[in-house]
């Protein structure tokens, strides 16, 4: 008996959704016949319903824009993109064969940014990453007056005793934020806009031409008021520019010959954003240590001049060498946002001996980490590289967003096939 009734109830339930079906079927049939036979001169326009008329059009392409979405691969479906700026590349972790193996995720222990080509940098707990690197990094440097061409530490290891810090500013400043540059244990400083307005820099400095690595580009150039106590600390007439207008293109392997895309940077050497490991640097800690040279103190990352440090595999130093691609993942609850930030391990850095200048005091050791670098670190058979030791890896962001100490550091791919300023991109 009760069989029977839930047999009669699914029929009936079923007669009912087919009779729908079969009505529904009819009505849209010949609705689309009418439309299709329409004749627009016998039509009255001016009764005609145009609310309902846009609403159904809206619900139309609604329901088209749904179906092509569905059946279409997603690459190629409408408002989907290859990749998505807010949350890096759409692709994940690639292990090709024969690759390095993909290490274990790791973080950011330590973010640095640079004002000042070749000064004394400061540790921050969070900013902003953008293809053209850290928030405020190499956005200054010092040129010589005589020849306009950018001083360095390279020459002059004194650079790295004027300091640099961000400070709130006062009075007319208020509300903004100061670069405020100083001479190690001295009273001497000045203070510019860490933000100068394209106002504030036609009024405050002059626009003008200055040479980095045998290239010109533009340069607000800063007047006496704030150059005289760098002339005095230079022993010569020395100005401090900030970085113009003009697109300042990334070089070696960051070139668009080799990269295959351009990429705008400021007054870093070759590249916009340089990540370091601290178990490399605990490395040739210990390798030094075992020399038991009473000149050589344990070096800090700082000599390395890194943006992003992060804590890597103390079993497994130096693993950065064979990175490709690799993902910084930042979640900040406090703003309810996630920043996913993809970068591309384009090459090796190639080392000069400015990790040998002790960043307080600006001495200069005559052999080390230098000559202990060189009897290990020679791992990079292209160009300079050949003769040079390397520490760290020079990336290129591919977006941009928020970072902070303690980020989750992934690495997408790995390449053993990393050649300075001779590999393209594409080949690794």
């Amino acid at each position: 008996m009760a069989a029977q009734i839930v047999k009669d109830v699914l029929q009936r339930g079923i007669d009912t959704y087919a009779g729908f079906g079969r009505r529904l079927y009819r009505d849209a049939s010949n609705g689309l016949y009418n439309l299709w036979h329409i004749d627009p001169y016998n039509i009255d326009w001016h009764n005609v319903n145009w609310s309902a008329v846009f609403m159904f059009t809206v619900f139309f392409g609604f329901i088209t824009i749904i179906i092509i979405a569905n059946l279409l691969p997603e690459a190629e479906a409408p408002g989907v993109q290859k990749g998505n700026r807010a949350t890096g590349d759409a692709s994940g972790v690639v292990h090709k064969e024969g690759a390095p193996p993909i290490p274990p995720p790791t973080e950011i222990v330590s973010l640095r940014v640079y004002p000042i080509k070749s000064c004394r940098g400061f540790e921050i707990e969070s900013t902003r990453l953008r293809p053209t690197g850290l928030m405020l990094d190499r956005n200054w440097m010092f040129i010589g007056k005589a020849d306009r061409k950018f001083l360095t530490i390279r020459s002059d290891p004194s650079m790295t005793l004027i300091d640099t810090a961000i400070v709130q500013g006062t009075g007319k400043q208020k509300g903004t934020q100061i670069l405020e540059i100083s001479i190690h244990d001295s009273d001497a400083r000045v203070s510019v806009p860490a933000f100068p307005s394209k106002q504030w820099l036609e009024s405050n400095t002059t626009l003008s031409d200055v040479e980095i690595w045998e290239q010109n580009t533009d340069a607000y150039e800063y007047g006496p008021e704030v150059n005289k106590i760098f002339c005095d600390f230079f022993q010569k007439d020395v100005a401090l520019v900030y970085k113009g207008p003009q697109a300042r293109m990334v070089a070696v392997n960051g070139s668009k010959e080799l990269y295959g895309t351009a990429t705008p940077h400021h007054f870093a050497d070759v590249m916009s954003v340089q990540v370091a490991s601290e178990a490399s640097i605990k490395d040739l800690n210990s390798r030094l240590k075992d020399k038991a040279d009473p000149t050589v103190s344990p070096l800090t990352i700082e000599r390395f001049r890194p943006n992003i440090v992060v804590r890597g595999r103390d079993d497994n130093p130096w693993e950065e060498d064979t990175w490709k691609r690799i993902r910084i993942t930042t979640t900040l609850p406090e703003e309810e946002a996630l920043y996913k930030i993809d970068l591309d391990a384009v090459a090796r850095c190639a080392r000069c001996q400015v990790p040998n200048v002790d960043p307080d005091t600006a001495e200069k050791h005559p052999k080390q980490p230098w000559d202990e670098l060189m009897k290990f670190r020679r791992v990079d058979e292209g160009g300079v590289a050949k003769y040079k030791p390397c520490f760290g890896m020079l990336c290129i962001p591919k977006n941009g967003g928020k970072v902070k100490i303690g980020a989750k550091v992934e690495v997408l791919e790995t390449t053993d096939k990393h050649l300075y300023n001779s590999a393209k991109f594409e080949d690794l």
